[in-house]
């Protein structure tokens, strides 16, 4: 579609307002348009919003019917822009002046749709435009949701104050049969402030590829002493370099009959840690009788969260899938002594097993103040899990509050916060019930969730035709240094085996 620019000032003196769309010229004249009590039809859903006054154009679709499309963004001054046609794609310089011009200001959608018989309608819904930037980058991983393959998987990166978006990695180099591998489990330091990531391989070539800067190197966390290498991790904040890992047995399960396709879940599963200078790890935890998982630090580093279960009763390692709807995960934390890298015993923070709930995947807000988790009636793997919802725990008072606004009706799980706490971007499969996608809210100082919104596209339909999921986003302050070159020499290396230290 054309995009075109029009004098408000005329359309407002009830002069003719003049903009060009599918290649001609439309008038609309102020006495013919009338107003709707409803809200904009359009798709995505970018309506009654708040959202960052650095986030890329918010282009959508208008899915009202009719014969002529205008859509106009205002500002409380008067200030507007605005774009023609039933696609609408907003001027990137433009829609970055106004939006940067209008921080902690409330804005109006208007869009005016004309009907078969020449008639105008206006809908209206005012959004807000926060004062608080987000984070210039997320990563991602794009997976067919296939379950037992894993053909074609990229770890991807996108700035989110443009379109831009890169492959940090692929799995396509030699594929075949015997030498296929996954990747998984991008996840920055600090949102990357200091340039250091880290991300699995599993299988082929396999190794955990650890990034600081332009500098790349594989180590195979995987000894005698624990279950295998690392999974889910955690680095820890300040200065001390350690990362927290998780180590976990997982099997699947899928079903005939259920709403439900599949679960995941941990046969067993233990906390380790992992100091990169010494090149040895440790057990956090190693509890026999409990699932140990999810490991997330307090911004200042002295406490470590995790996630918790007994077996079921009656159940052990080897049949724990025999009662997988009675697995249910509190979280606790240990305090950290960094100078003698030593844990206290643990403390429950979230009891969700005595309301008969799961709670998984614990995130510290970047004040220290809210635990951010996922909840769910069992198990362990939230992203298959329809119930799946957002809470935060306010470590103050410890009351758990449930993100109504962010939440929807189907999946919402895998989350991280903002390197300022204003913003947690998190995976929904709200769509569709079957691709995951990432939508972003805004957490107040209040500490209330707005209503949550699809990660913005340059094609509004995008969405609809990718056959993939957004898998673990994670925000980023910058963009990632390593080329797939660097990455891949390191990769094709043998990786340094870890020592255990009892």
């Amino acid at each position: 579609m054309i995009s075109a620019r029009y004098n408000m000032w005329g359309f407002l003196l009830g002069l003719m307002l003049l903009v060009s769309g599918c290649g001609k010229s439309v008038s609309v004249p102020l006495s013919g348009v009338a107003d709707s009590a409803e809200a904009p039809s359009i798709y995505p859903d970018y309506t009654s919003l708040v959202f960052p006054p650095n986030i890329a154009p918010l282009n959508f679709e208008i899915k009202s019917p009719g014969e002529e499309f205008v859509a106009e963004l205002k500002a409380s001054d008067g200030s507007s822009i605005a774009a023609s046609g039933k696609t609408v794609q907003w001027d990137m310089d433009e829609w970055r002046d106004f939006i940067g011009k209008n921080a902690g200001n409330d804005v109006t959608l208007n869009v005016y749709v004309k009907n078969g018989a020449g008639v105008w309608t206006r809908y209206s819904s005012t959004s807000r435009v926060a004062p608080d930037s987000i984070d210039s980058h997320f990563s991602y991983r794009l997976i067919e949701p296939s379950y037992t393959m894993y053909g074609l998987l990229t770890i991807n990166q996108r700035d989110l104050t443009s379109f831009d978006e890169s492959v940090i990695f692929n799995n396509t180099y030699n594929r075949d049969e015997t030498r296929g591998f996954c990747i998984n489990c991008h996840v920055p330091r600090n949102q990357y402030q200091d340039k250091k990531s880290q991300f699995h391989v599993r299988q082929f070539n396999g190794g955990t590829l650890i990034m600081d800067g332009s500098e790349v190197r594989k180590v195979n966390l995987k000894t005698d002493s624990t279950i295998s290498a690392g999974v889910y991790q955690a680095w820890h904040p300040t200065a001390e370099n350690l990362i927290a890992y998780s180590v976990n047995d997982t099997h699947q399960q899928f079903f005939l009959k259920d709403k439900q396709k599949i679960e995941v879940l941990d046969s067993s599963s233990d906390v380790i840690l992992y100091d990169l200078d010494a090149n040895e790890v440790s057990s956090v935890s190693n509890d026999t009788t409990l699932l140990e998982t999810f490991p997330a630090w307090s911004p200042e580093g002295d406490r470590l969260f995790y996630s918790v279960a007994r077996y079921p009763e009656g159940t052990t390692s080897k049949n724990v899938e025999m009662k997988f709807d009675e697995i249910r995960y509190d979280i606790v934390s240990r305090r950290f002594d960094i100078a003698t890298k030593s844990f206290s015993a643990p403390d429950t923070v979230v009891y969700a097993s005595g309301r008969s709930r799961s709670a998984l995947l614990p995130r510290v807000s970047p004040d220290g103040r809210y635990l951010l988790f996922c909840e769910a009636d069992h198990g362990t793997f939230h992203i298959w899990h329809k119930d799946s919802d957002l809470f935060v725990a306010d470590l103050t008072t410890g009351e758990i509050i449930p993100l109504d606004q962010a939440n929807s009706d189907d999946v919402d799980s895998y989350h991280s916060w903002s390197s300022n706490g204003r913003w947690i971007i998190f995976s929904s499969r709200r769509d569709d019930g079957s691709y995951t996608r990432p939508y972003i809210t805004y957490f107040s100082p209040e500490g209330k969730a707005s209503k949550a919104f699809v990660v913005p596209q340059e094609d509004p339909a995008y969405y609809q035709r990718l056959m993939k999921s957004y898998n673990v986003p994670e925000f980023m302050v910058s963009a990632v240094e390593p080329t797939r070159a660097d990455i891949l020499k390191a990769l094709e290396s043998e990786a340094t085996p870890v020592t255990y230290r009892p």
